[in-house]
């Protein structure tokens, strides 16, 4: 991609200092000296052996292997197996995840744990923090990562002190596979088909990383000091104050002119079939005794995926919907790679040190044509509003990681033979590069009787077409070790864990947009599509008076921005008799942050200095500081037989945590959210939430797998983190974040797995909860008490299994639902708050295995072919589907060669 460039002064890295300085870390001036001429120049963004007849079902065998590691967690915890996911035929993590008890997966790739948004739960990546290539969320989006990489996922839904004190419902951690015990080859193939493709989908002629700042348009950026309107660069050619003669303002056209026809303007958007999606997946690896105490190996994995898929929606204005409407047709083209390794070394099983790498790609091609209504175009008058957008977004997140595991013996004293010492490091990358966004704005005039389109026309306005420009870069390095001593007293064993964790994060956010601007241009010169009223003939002619402009809002909306955290905690684990258990500990983490905006149009450094001016003044409006314990303790009693149970527990436990804005949310910036097309803003004047919990959970674990569980929980929470909609058009959705006054989330779960003979059984979870939130007086909300966003009063997950006698068949029909959930607060006009809909999802898996080395799996998604909606309740007290977005029914057939 070509590099968007900036001009920096000496007082501009004077103030990165600054704020490094008040963090204790260079990591901002390393990021500005590397980005001193702008933007780093970017490039276009193991299952198991099939076993021998099993005297029982697979899933079953698969969930015992994981069992034993569930019982062992002092904190409640929820876990998934390699083979849990791939009997549901989960492609990635965030499907897999929709399955765990308390877990709903939004947009299809980030987790909701019992129902608190993904500001308020973590996810890890073998223990070590990573950032998110996703310009709209402060997490990893799930679905990068294939479940060919998992060996298991853990969901910790209680803090301990061994986790990162932002905590709220619960912290992920995927655990992906590493040196493997023997010979792995696995190789499968894919395609598959959603009924939303049934009708044709649109498309242009496509995107490319290349296709960035036109070079003419860079140069002309920093001469012409960031405005390059006809009138500032005649300007500059004759001097300040000067006077401009019609010879030199021509000359000064024609180099505007120039300078619009370098932008990528080959976004004519036309029909086109779709093809079905397809896909592979690849792994590979050994592990070697070189001697009888030294073992190594190694493990491949890489895979390719690549779809179509139609995003159509509809519209309705709440104030207004029969005369405020839209449809929205969009395609999206995705092509998403993977390419992950690792290898170790292991000496006599105590001592094991691996080293893995992952190189993720996410690219998305978008178009979109929207045809509505509004209040100055109505259906009646036979006009009709037009928007087109095409937009090419590249994601790539690369990790490097190595961990130690090493357990030492020694004969100390009869109570103190072993210390064990695990450590990581890590240091990942994520870059998010979008080269070429363009929006226009265009009109349709309609037959009123028809409904024909009779004449298109682009807009005679400012902004008639803009072209956005955005690059941002994560840099995100943490290392940390436990130590862990156990100390045995016969019947009694006390273990003693400490240990540190350093967290080190810089971004890099800049983004230009450029503007052909239309008012007074003739509309002979605007009749037409976009491919002709923006091709080259039509803009050449100096007649029609385009002019092309830097948009200084979007400009002044770059920043750069770091984050660091020192961590370290102690914890104690007693258990008495394998009888009563009592954990506890505490964890201190030392919390900067600053967040710096940037104007990338400002050439006089008057940004600069009143910047530099306001940060010496009031530092704590852009750098924040701040430090805490965050105590944890659980008690746990453990039985025996107790209801005929292999082993019964039941577990309480108490915490308090933090959850902190991420730079997303306090940099006063615009993004898209592409899943749903609404526009999301941040709110630099957000607060951290204090949360307190409260767990008990019961569980009863049988043998051949049986397995229950009850779960109660509750949190309060203080200034909780909302999303509300900001006050504006009836049509125009910009939604942003603030505190609420207070909140508190309590629930049940229950979850359960039963064997219910001739090789079927049943299993699922069910959460009910309730919530509330108290939002500010006075500040326009509707209503100041309702529930938290996000938050379903129910959410249930159910499987029937089948696992035939001879291993060769298995099945599993799969039920997901949630109940409807707040998706923003609604301010101002007295509407109600907007909420998301239940959604209701059915799938069926089949898995056929003719050898033992050869499978095929038939999988049919939302079999109920339910669209997901968005209702609010208007003033008028009118329920108005304000967007319903097609989903389809997906078919995906898979063979895979296991060797």
């Amino acid at each position: 991609m070509r590099t968007i460039t900036t001009k920096r002064s000496q007082i501009s890295l004077a103030i990165i200092a600054a704020s490094a300085a008040l963090l204790g870390s260079q990591s901002a001036v390393a990021q500005s000296d590397e980005d001193d001429n702008g933007m780093n120049s970017q490039p276009a963004i193991q299952a198991p052996v099939i076993e021998e007849v099993l005297t029982i079902g697979r899933l079953q065998s698969a969930s015992d292997s994981i069992i034993s590691e569930r019982i062992e967690q002092p904190f409640a915890a929820d876990m998934l197996g390699f083979d849990q996911i791939s009997r549901a035929g989960d492609a990635d993590i965030a499907s897999a995840l929709g399955r765990v008890t308390g877990l709903t997966v939004v947009d299809d790739q980030y987790v909701y744990v019992r129902s608190l948004g993904e500001r308020y739960s973590s996810v890890n990546l073998n223990g070590a923090s990573v950032p998110s290539p996703e310009l709209t969320r402060n997490v990893l989006p799930l679905d990068l990562f294939p479940s060919t990489i998992v060996k298991t996922l853990k969901v910790q839904k209680a803090f301990s002190p061994d986790l990162p004190a932002t905590f709220g419902g619960g912290n992920v951690n995927i655990r992906t596979k590493g040196m493997p015990e023997d010979v792995v080859f696995d190789v499968s193939i894919g395609t598959g088909w959603n009924t939303v493709n049934n009708d044709d989908g649109i498309f242009y002629s496509g995107g490319d990383i290349d296709n960035g700042v036109p070079p003419e348009l860079s140069r002309a950026i920093t001469l012409y000091q960031g405005n390059v309107t006809t009138n500032q660069i005649a300007q500059s050619m004759v001097g300040q104050g000067q006077s401009i003669s019609p010879e030199v303002r021509a000359e000064a056209q024609q180099i505007n002119r120039d300078l619009m026809l370098s932008l990528n303007r080959d976004v004519e958007i036309t029909p086109q079939s779709l093809d079905p999606d397809y896909g592979g997946k690849l792994s590979l690896g050994n592990s070697w005794y070189v001697s009888d105490d030294w073992r190594i190996g190694a493990l491949a994995n890489v895979s390719y995926d690549h779809e179509w898929r139609n995003k159509n929606q509809k519209k309705k204005g709440i104030g207004n919907p029969d005369e405020v409407n839209s449809d929205v047709q969009r395609t999206s083209e995705e092509t998403r790679t993977l390419a992950a390794v690792s290898g170790g070394v292991s000496f006599q099983e105590m001592h094991t040190i691996e080293a893995s790498g992952f190189y993720i790609t996410d690219i998305e091609d978008r178009a979109a044509i929207s045809r509505g209504f509004d209040a100055n175009n109505r259906e009646s008058d036979g006009s009709q509003v037009l928007d087109y957008q095409t937009r090419y977004e590249e994601r790539r997140l690369t990790i490097g990681q190595i961990t130690g595991d090493h357990s030492f013996e020694f004969d100390l004293t009869d109570a103190i033979d072993e210390l064990g010492v695990d450590w990581y490091y890590s240091d990942s990358r994520a870059e998010t590069a979008i080269p070429n966004e363009v929006n226009i704005k265009a009109s349709n005039l309609i037959d009123t009787d028809t409904g024909e389109v009779t004449n298109t026309r682009l807009q005679s306005t400012t902004n008639m077409a803009s072209f956005g420009f955005l690059q941002l870069e994560d840099n995100v390095t943490s290392y940390g070790y436990d130590v862990e001593l156990p100390i045995n007293f016969g019947d009694t064993l006390l273990t003693l864990t400490g240990g540190y964790d350093y967290s080190d994060k810089t971004r890099a956010y800049y983004g230009y947009t450029a503007a052909i601007n239309a008012p007074g241009v003739s509309n002979d010169a605007l009749e037409g599509t976009p491919g002709h009223v923006l091709g080259d003939e039509n803009l050449s002619n100096l007649d029609y008076n385009f002019d092309l402009t830097m948009d200084p809002g979007l400009g002044k909306e770059s920043y750069i921005a770091a984050q660091k955290t020192d961590a370290a905690y102690g914890m104690f684990d007693l258990n008495i008799d394998y009888t009563w258990r009592l954990t506890g500990g505490v964890r201190y983490e030392d919390f900067r942050q600053a967040v710096l905006p940037v104007d990338l149009l400002d050439y006089t450094g008057q940004s600069i200095v009143e910047l530099n001016d306001d940060l010496t003044e009031n530092p704590e409006n852009y750098v924040v500081k701040d430090d805490g314990w965050y105590p944890s303790l659980a008690l746990t009693f453990m039985n025996q037989g107790f209801m005929g149970a292999d082993d019964f527990q039941v577990r309480a436990s108490l915490a308090q945590t933090v959850v902190r804005p991420d730079l997303r949310e306090v940099s006063d910036v615009q993004y898209l959210d592409p899943e749903l097309d609404v526009r999301v803003v941040g709110n630099p004047n957000l607060n951290f939430s204090e949360l307190d919990h409260f767990d008990l959970r019961t569980e009863w674990f049988y043998p051949g797998g049986d397995n229950f569980t009850v779960s109660f929980f509750y949190k309060d929470i203080v200034n909780p983190i909302e999303q509300a909609r900001q006050p504006g058009s009836d049509d125009d959705i910009l939604l942003t974040y603030y505190n609420a006054e207070s909140g508190e989330i309590y629930g049940l779960e229950f979850e359960g797995l039963k064997d219910i003979g001739a090789g079927f059984f049943v299993s699922g979870n069910l959460t009910l909860s309730d919530s509330e939130i108290v939002s500010p007086e006075g500040q326009g909300f509707t209503n100041t008490v309702r529930r938290m966003t996000g938050q379903s009063e129910y959410v249930m997950n159910a499987q029937l299994g089948f696992d035939s006698d001879d291993g060769m068949h298995t099945a599993s029909l799969l039920y997901n639902v949630f109940g409807d959930r707040v998706y923003y607060a609604a301010v101002l006009d007295g509407h109600d708050d907007a909420f998301e809909q239940p959604y209701h999802s059915v799938d069926f898996v089949y898995t056929f295995y003719p050898t033992e080395t050869l499978s095929m799996k038939f999988k049919l998604s939302n079999l109920l072919d339910q669209d997901r909606e968005f209702e609010q309740v208007n003033s008028d007290g009118e329920a108005v589907t304000i967007l319903t977005q097609e989903q389809g029914t997906g078919i995906g057939l898979d063979f895979k060669y296991s060797f």
